[in-house]
């Protein structure tokens, strides 16, 4: 029987609660990332969970104000997800792009047959989000893989500040996983209309 793969993106709180590059307003797709979370763990399928976290040497942090530093508080997930931990694949990443990280490659290369598909969700939209499923996608279309990488709109976002307007990277975010293969779903619970879970 085919299992299901969430894909948990940086929802850490040096991008949900404070630091430099935090938003407050990502805060509100935290309960729904929350219900998906223990729903996937009581299906016994799997969930990834990304975490940003540097070294003040990472290349990354010449484009990007310091953040999510190794051993503080930033890297580490929000409240309302570190309670799932235990039972999450968890893996840290120093770059926007989480799919390049070996981890990730070994463990998605041991059981990505497994999969009926792969649904991703948390932040951020325009940058983490988009290299990982863009990415994942091209490593899809080059093998030949069939495999349907989902991303429901709510259960994504961006944060705001100038010269970064939120609805804009939004779309242009969406704009761009779409035209790379990657399926766009207004909500999560329409996998559920569509009978994806047995219940």
């Amino acid at each position: 029987m085919k299992k299901k793969l969430l894909v948990v993106i940086d929802m850490v709180n040096g991008f949900v609660n404070f630091g430099a590059l935090h938003d407050r307003y990502i805060n509100h797709i935290t309960e729904g990332i929350r219900e998906v979370i223990l729903e996937y763990l009581d299906r016994g399928y799997d969930v990834v969970a990304f975490q940003d976290c540097h070294e003040l040497s990472d290349t990354e942090l010449q484009e990007y104000p310091v953040h999510c530093l190794k051993g503080t508080e930033e890297c580490e997930l929000v409240p309302e997800l570190q309670p799932f931990a235990a039972d999450m694949n968890i893996i840290f990443k120093n770059t926007t792009n989480g799919f390049k990280e070996e981890l990730f490659q070994q463990f998605y290369q041991e059981r990505f047959k497994e999969y009926e598909d792969i649904v991703v969700v948390g932040c951020c939209t325009d940058i983490c989000v988009t290299d990982f499923t863009v990415s994942l996608s091209d490593f899809h279309r080059e093998r030949g893989i069939e495999i349907p990488i989902i991303v429901p709109k709510d259960l994504v976002e961006t944060f705001e500040s100038p010269g970064h307007l939120r609805s804009c990277c939004s779309l242009m975010a969406f704009q761009k996983m779409s035209c790379s293969g990657v399926q766009l779903i207004d909500h999560y619970d329409d996998l559920k209309n569509e009978k994806r879970f047995v219940l």
